[in-house]
């Protein structure tokens, strides 16, 4: 359960499940992906061509944020909705831990129904993040995530980082599970260079933990300094507005191309391929798939280094560097060694997958598979 799916929203959560959903039916499980009604067709059911995978809708589709902010309302409509699941025959329940509200009413389907609750964790924020977001109300937001952190019968974290900082609030060491992204290595190494990609790149969602204005900042140093750099900005959020304006007073207007969304994984693929940099000076990540597939592809990624941010684990010295966070003078020192990086890109390729064998959309099906039979 998730209240946003691919292909109608795109993120690296959104990833993670195209991968599990696609993958279980091949484990001979039946799923039923319960969400918003993210498609345009009348029915609340809609049948997927994978398999035994079928998409049902538990309530309309309402924005997920509400300005700069994740939608309280929206938290709540899904939340409520969830009680659906009460008329429901399953097994297992499986549920993504964001926005949190949802998991309340989860965890009493679970009881009632007599079935296990497993909840995949993305990220883990913690007092002093929430504050930061919500300001004093932070404290019964992150109170939430700690009485969250206790509801399931298993935990999923996407990364080493994640799971201890769980542990740390909470969770029972031998109640997680780690379980990374998966890369689709077949497609990505099929990948061909679109020709027209900007040097440097962006990729994520433009909300503020993100930092895209660092790109912008570090791509004006860059043309200070007398390189024909361009940027592209690939991703929808409520700071587009801000990081446009940015752009127009920086003078960058011919340097910095806003993509948005981009509909074909293969295109963005394609898009990373081509470029010479990714610039990730996001400070939260539960694990960093763009992260992981630029590097997939030999691209070499400037990584902000941050305690939140579990993609700079994905960074090693021959793959990218890992720089302090909120510091786009080091974002543009450490994108400028790249550009003039003579390096092969096969050799990084190589050396990032030598490192990570464990990133296969088999391997995160089978062990989901596994854990889901366990706690049946």
């Amino acid at each position: 359960m998730s209240d946003a799916l691919y292909p109608w929203h795109k993120g690296g959560k959104e990833i993670r499940y195209l991968h599990l959903l696609n993958g279980l039916p091949e484990q001979e499980m039946d799923v039923v992906a319960y969400s918003m009604k993210w498609w345009d067709e009348t029915p609340e059911v809609l049948v997927s061509p994978f398999g035994s995978l079928t998409y049902r809708a538990i309530c309309p589709r309402v924005p997920m944020y509400r300005g700069a902010k994740r939608s309280i309302a929206q938290a709540l409509l899904f939340a409520v909705s969830t009680l659906r699941l009460l008329t429901r025959k399953f097994d297992v329940i499986e549920a993504d831990h964001m926005p949190y509200l949802q998991l309340l009413p989860l965890r009493v389907v679970a009881w009632i129904k007599r079935v296990p609750l497993v909840i995949t964790w993305h990220e883990v924020w913690g007092e002093d993040a929430w504050r930061q977001y919500i300001g004093r109300i932070g404290v019964a937001a992150a109170l939430l995530e700690r009485v969250c952190i206790r509801l399931p019968d298993r935990i999923v974290a996407v990364s080493a980082g994640t799971a201890d900082k769980l542990v740390a609030l909470g969770a029972k060491r031998d109640h997680v599970d780690v379980v990374p992204n998966a890369l689709d290595l077949e497609q990505l190494h099929a990948v061909v260079a679109d020709a027209s990609a900007p040097e440097l790149l962006f990729v994520g969602r433009l909300v503020e933990h993100k930092q895209a204005k660092l790109a912008i900042e570090a791509t004006e140093i860059l043309a200070a300094r007398g390189h024909d750099v361009h940027l592209g900005v690939v991703g929808v959020g409520p700071e587009e507005s801000r990081l446009r304006t940015q752009v127009a007073e920086s003078g960058l207007s011919a340097r910095v191309t806003f993509y948005q969304a981009i509909e074909s994984q293969q295109d963005l693929w394609s898009l990373i391929r081509g470029s010479q940099v990714l610039l990730a000076p996001s400070v939260r990540e539960g694990f960093g798939l763009v992260v992981a597939e630029s590097l997939a592809l030999g691209t070499p990624v400037v990584c902000a280094h941050h305690s939140d941010n579990e993609s700079s684990d994905l960074v090693g010295p021959a793959t990218g560097s890992l720089v302090p966070a909120f510091d786009a003078q080091a974002l543009a020192d450490a994108a400028e060694y790249w550009l003039n990086d003579d390096s092969r890109r096969s050799d990084r390729v190589s050396a990032f997958l030598s490192e990570h064998t464990e990133l296969t959309a088999a391997a995160v099906s089978a062990s989901y598979a596994s854990i889901l039979r366990a706690v049946v």
